[in-house]
């Protein structure tokens, strides 16, 4: 850099030092990179972000690319790319798919914290940083003009009375119009679904008077019921996206006609179906934005890199600097056009015809990972009745090893086992465990065969406890007699799943392309079982274990050590497609 270069830098530092070194060191580095250029030659920072926030960061990649910024010797360009963050989320803890979703990102954007918390949950090894907002969007509902007058009038909507506002079979009458029947909200599923995942927290905190949402808060009769009747008062054929369901709701605006009243939405999701900026033909009649009184969630667009294989210091280094990049005032004011509540820049969209951008009320803070799964769970069992799940769980010698926090990796599976059998309140659930010559020469055994949960955690339990690492794996051949048995007692109308606890050992006489034959001659077309398969430890066979689960349908999670295994489990037994 010249002297020139250099006595700018430092009047710069002191004449805007309010604005920090980062924005200073940015603006000095475009300088080297136009009189100097890239020594060290170009890098690419893969980010992918939510459809929600795709539009401004796309504008502030393009921003920042006509820089151009240099990070260590390199000019780095941002390249923005698309995914929903439930998808992103099963990429980057098992295996990214490249064809449909590009290049594995750098960087995440998803709407919550609470998906990068599932993230770390599953393996924080994963996040190169702590995830910093860039952007909110509280959550609303979004209803007909008639039923958003109605909500926002003198009897003010409050998340804390959902539960009890959608169980009672007149709950319009509480707004003057009893004649409308039952008030009924779609709560798309909340493992996917950001917006409904925080509305049921919310309408949680509002009955146990207390935030957040925890293990033992659910677990009070109270919460649990609430839970339970919010879950069996959806209304039927309720989409599985918030997108779509507010598409549902938008072509039928006359309450009586209505396939449900309303739709519990991210803010900027709804001003973005209103002007069909959502990837649908806009709305025939738009929707209107009720914001609650109390409370209420908000989605804070949480921006983190990422570490892998190819990510390296200079890309790790230039995902903190586009962050702050995004965080800046001019990048922000995009976020707000775009409909998103941009961080100290307040202007609103103005052409926005349903929209009210009113005050939040603050005090709601979201759960922890397990206890946002546990929700899940419960939730889907309640309105899809419960899935047919049998998990087969390896107790060869290595599963004794080391699992993390000095506890063996079959220690922290018997936890999550135990766990998922206590909150399961449906479906049907069994236990195979598998080594070599576990049982009568067979390499597996049924410790509890696949049967309805309510009378089986007693025994569940007793053979969670009982369960030992000893012997080598032999596991194609105990996978293939799992999901035969699986495939044999298909229960129609249900998700049934064969779910593979393993630290990744193949040992016995079966290969991988034997395995997946005898899996084909098994399988039934009306009877599909995928096999979700969770790989403990650093080096498993990823390509043989992915090959494995996607001949079925199913997926592959890798986790750096067991501490991650309840989340997994958790992730398996509720993912839909």
């Amino acid at each position: 850099m010249s002297l020139g270069l250099a006595a700018l830098g430092l009047v710069s530092l002191l004449v805007l030092g309010w604005a920090g070194w980062g924005w200073v060191s940015a603006k000095i580095d475009q300088a080297a990179a136009r009189e100097q250029g890239c020594p060290a030659g170009p890098e690419v920072l893969r980010v992918a972000v939510t459809p929600s926030a795709e539009r401004p960061v796309r504008e502030a990649a393009k921003r920042w690319n006509a820089g151009p910024t240099v990070v260590d010797e390199h000019c780095v360009r941002v390249n923005v790319s698309s995914a929903e963050s439930p998808v992103a989320l099963a990429g980057l803890v098992g295996e990214w798919n490249t064809r449909e979703l590009g290049d594995r990102p750098d960087a995440w954007l998803p709407e919550s914290s609470l998906w990068t918390d599932r993230l770390a949950a599953t393996d924080d090894a994963l996040l190169a940083a702590a995830p910093e907002p860039v952007a909110s969007s509280p959550v609303v509902l979004a209803a007909p003009e008639p039923a958003a007058r109605l909500l926002t009038g003198a009897a003010r909507f409050r998340w804390a009375e959902l539960a009890a506002l959608t169980s009672d079979t007149s709950g319009w009458a509480r707004f003057g119009e009893p004649d409308w029947g039952r008030l009924t909200v779609a709560l798309p599923a909340p493992l996917t679904n950001t917006a409904s995942a925080l509305a049921v927290q919310s309408t949680l905190v509002g009955v146990a008077q207390e935030s957040p949402v925890t293990q033992n808060v659910l677990a009070k009769p109270a919460v649990s019921a609430a839970l339970a009747a919010l879950a069996q008062a959806q209304p039927a054929d309720v989409p599985d996206s918030t997108r779509s369901a507010l598409a549902a709701l938008g072509e039928n605006p006359l309450m009586v006609d209505a396939l449900y009243g309303a739709v519990a939405a991210l803010e900027v999701d709804l001003f973005r179906r209103n002007l069909g900026d959502d990837g649908r033909p806009a709305a025939k009649r738009p929707l209107w934005e009720v914001v609650a009184d109390g409370p209420t969630p908000v989605a804070d667009f949480p921006f983190v890199a990422l570490t892998g294989p190819e990510v390296g210091p200079v890309r790790t280094e230039a995902a903190e600097r586009f962050r702050r990049f995004l965080q800046e005032p001019a990048q922000q004011r995009e976020f707000s056009a775009a409909g998103l509540r941009g961080l100290g820049a307040p202007e609103r969209p103005t052409a926005a015809m349903g929209m009210t951008w009113a005050e939040i009320v603050p005090g709601f803070a979201r759960s922890d990972p397990n206890t946002t799964q546990r929700i899940a769970t419960t939730w889907a069992n309640a309105v899809e009745g419960g899935g047919i799940v049998t998990i087969m769980v390896d107790v060869s010698r290595t599963m004794g090893t080391d699992g993390g926090d000095g506890r063996t990796r079959l220690d922290w599976v018997k936890e999550a086992l135990k766990g998922y059998a206590d909150y399961t309140v449906s479906g049907s659930l069994g236990l195979w465990p598998f080594s070599r010559g576990l049982e009568k020469g067979k390499p597996y055994a049924v410790a509890v065969p696949t049967g309805p949960i309510v009378n089986r955690r007693a025994s569940l339990h007793t053979a969670v406890d009982g369960l030992t690492a000893n012997g080598a794996t032999d596991f194609y051949e105990s996978v293939v007699a799992g999901y035969r048995s699986a495939v044999q007692g298909y229960v129609p109308g249900r998700v049934n799943q064969l779910i593979v606890i393993t630290d990744g050992g193949a040992d016995g006489a079966m290969s991988l392309s034997q395995a997946k034959a005898a899996i084909r001659r098994a399988g039934e077309k009306d009877k599909p079982v995928p096999v979700e398969v969770i790989a403990i430890g650093r080096d498993p066979d990823r390509a043989a274990l992915r090959d494995l689960a996607a001949s079925t349908g199913g997926r592959l999670t890798v986790l750096p050590d067991a501490r991650g295994v309840v989340a997994a489990l958790g992730q398996a037994v509720t993912v839909r497609d």
